[in-house]
C-alpha cells in the first residue's frame, strides 16, 4: 500500500492488490463492523500515473485561465498585448489534447509553443512538486523528444530549445563556469 501512495506510475499488479483491501473490516469499539479502508481512499491509492485525482488535476489546470484573467487586466503596451493569450495557451498541445481550449497547432501562438517546451522541461525537473518526483535532465530531454514525436510539442521549437541549450540555463541546472 505504501508504494501506491508515491507519485509514480502504479503497476497494474499493485492496483489489483489494492482491491483486495476493500472487503477487509474490523470491529469498532462500539461493536459495529467497519471497513478498514474506504473505497474513496482505495481509488486515490489506485491513481495510475502521478498522485492527483481527476478533481485535483482539473483544479490545477485552471491556473492558466486564472492567469489569463489576471493578465488581461493589465494595460499592456502594443508590443506586449499578446502576453495574456500566450500564457493562456501554453498548455495547449499541437494535436488538440491540451487545455483549457483544446486548440490545434495552427491556433497556438508560436510564443506559447516556446513556453510549452520550457514549461514541460521545468515541470519534469522541478524538485518542489509534492505530487511528483523530479526527473533527471537526461530523462526530461527524452520525454520532450517523445512528446514532439507524438505531436504534443512542436519539433522545431524543441530543436531550438536543444540547440540553444536552454535547459542548461535554468535555475538548478546550470553548469559551473570553467
Amino acid at each position: 500500500m505504501q508504494r501506491s501512495n508515491e507519485p509514480t506510475v502504479l503497476p497494474a499488479a499493485t492496483a489489483r492488490e489494492l482491491d483486495l483491501l476493500e472487503p477487509l473490516t474490523f470491529q469498532h469499539w462500539s461493536g459495529n463492523r467497519r471497513t478498514l479502508i474506504e473505497r474513496a481512499d482505495i481509488d486515490l491509492l489506485k491513481i495510475a500515473k502521478g498522485s492527483l485525482s481527476e478533481q485535483e488535476r482539473a483544479e490545477i489546470e485552471k491556473h492558466v485561465t486564472y492567469t489569463y484573467r489576471f493578465l488581461s487586466q493589465i494595460p499592456w503596451t502594443k508590443e506586449l498585448a499578446g502576453v495574456p493569450d500566450i500564457a493562456w495557451t501554453h498548455h495547449e498541445r499541437l494535436n488538440g489534447m491540451g487545455y483549457p481550449r483544446q486548440l490545434m497547432a495552427p491556433d497556438i501562438p508560436v510564443q506559447s509553443k516556446l513556453m510549452a517546451v520550457a514549461d514541460v522541461y521545468d515541470a519534469l525537473t522541478a524538485a518542489d512538486r509534492p505530487y511528483k518526483a523530479a526527473v533527471s535532465v537526461e530523462r526530461s530531454l527524452e520525454i520532450l523528444h517523445q512528446e514532439a514525436k507524438v505531436n504534443l510539442l512542436d519539433s522545431e521549437v524543441l530543436r531550438i530549445f536543444l540547440e540553444a541549450r536552454i535547459f542548461e540555463r535554468t535555475t538548478g541546472h546550470m553548469k559551473s563556469p570553467q
